[in-house]
């Protein structure tokens, strides 16, 4: 148990926000997640003269707000959508070595393993089962933080759609700020204590059956390597860039907590589960209109889900990009977004609201 040493001096927020984006329209979707720019080409974003300060801006939105949305993004390709999320990291103040995450499978990496490709033929092989068969009656195992397992995980996300179904296919995001906030005192100083494992036995197992088949990394960080696809991070962590702390340990890829028995690792895990599933008003729910949209979330704060409702309504195809961050980190003298805003929702310097 006990915090894990950040990377380098924790200064909240280690860079100041320009105001570059104040000019383009925003909405906030709820008052806990998300938001979305609307009438704007996000590629020309990667052009402007003050282009690294609109990116460093957008950075910070990310992590006040956890997920940002661009629809009609017709304009982007794989190299542009790459270099958006390049680009976030390093003017972020990544570690200058990390780059792009690889799918530890080889049979998993295209043409460029740096690009992922989501579609149902990557999920029959996840779930080894056909998607149609008995109907299910949860989706909590589908609720995670990209990559978790890995000792520096991703920082960012970029995902935008290649084929759509008729309908279907949302995806939802849930805030980890929020999640740390509805704690009461005493629990938030006992998860400050608490460190979580983060692992994936099925990589691990198919890395001991056919190691050959497997990327033993560096995975985007140089301490992303082996096989093991195992290891532990603070159940709470606190951003880089707002110094405000966030549930961390919890969803798909967190399997224990560490230094306590497997009863009480399970009531902690079930007390964060219902918190996210309980409350709504810490979700938010993102429907894919058109092959244009895109979504980049930061996943030191976030939860995500896709929704795989549309089976027989069209296939779901996109393509992802993930950049790896720092090494996850508890400061003790962080604090939780409402402690640290005085309340929340708060108003951005001069939003222009939808």
């Amino acid at each position: 148990m006990g915090s894990i040493s950040p990377s380098y001096p924790p200064v909240y927020p280690p860079f100041p926000n320009t105001g570059s984006l104040n000019n383009f329209k925003l909405v906030h979707l709820t008052p806990a997640i998300g938001s979305e720019f609307r009438d704007v080409d996000v590629t020309q974003w990667l052009r402007e003269p003050n282009s690294d300060d609109m990116l460093r801006d957008l950075s910070l939105l990310l992590a006040e707000r956890g997920v940002v949305f661009f629809r009609n993004q017709h304009n982007i390709n794989d190299t542009l959508q790459k270099e958006l999320c390049r680009r976030l990291n390093e003017l972020s103040g990544a570690p200058k070595e990390n780059g792009f995450y690889r799918h530890s499978l080889l049979a998993m990496q295209g043409e460029d393993p740096e690009m992922g490709k989501v579609d149902p033929d990557r999920l029959r092989s996840m779930y080894n089962k056909p998607l149609n068969g008995m109907p299910r009656q949860t989706h909590i195992r589908e609720w995670h933080t990209d990559s978790s397992f890995e000792y520096m995980p991703p920082s960012y996300t970029v995902l935008r759609l290649g084929e759509m179904p008729e309908t279907g296919g949302d995806t939802l995001w849930a805030s980890g700020y929020e999640l740390y906030d509805r704690l009461s005192p005493p629990y938030k100083h006992f998860y400050d204590t608490l460190t979580a494992t983060h692992m994936s036995p099925a990589l691990a197992e198919v890395g001991r059956k056919n190691p050959k088949g497997m990327d033993a990394g560096p995975r985007g960080a140089s301490g992303n390597v082996g096989l093991d696809f195992c290891t532990q991070h603070p159940l709470v962590r606190t951003h880089p860039l707002t110094g405000w702390k966030a549930v961390f340990g919890w969803g798909t890829n967190c399997h224990h907590i560490d230094g306590v028995t497997e009863m009480e690792s399970k009531a902690i895990f079930d007390k964060n589960r219902r918190l996210i599933m309980d409350n709504q008003d810490l979700q938010v729910r993102f429907r894919w209109e058109s092959t244009g949209d895109l979504a980049v979330w930061d996943n030191r704060c976030t939860f995500h889900s896709a929704t795989h409702d549309h089976f027989g309504l069209g296939e779901r195809v996109g393509w992802r990009c993930m950049v790896m961050g720092e090494r996850p980190f508890l400061d003790p003298k962080s604090k939780s977004r409402k402690e640290a805003t005085g309340g929340w929702p708060y108003k951005l310097e001069n939003p222009i609201e939808g």
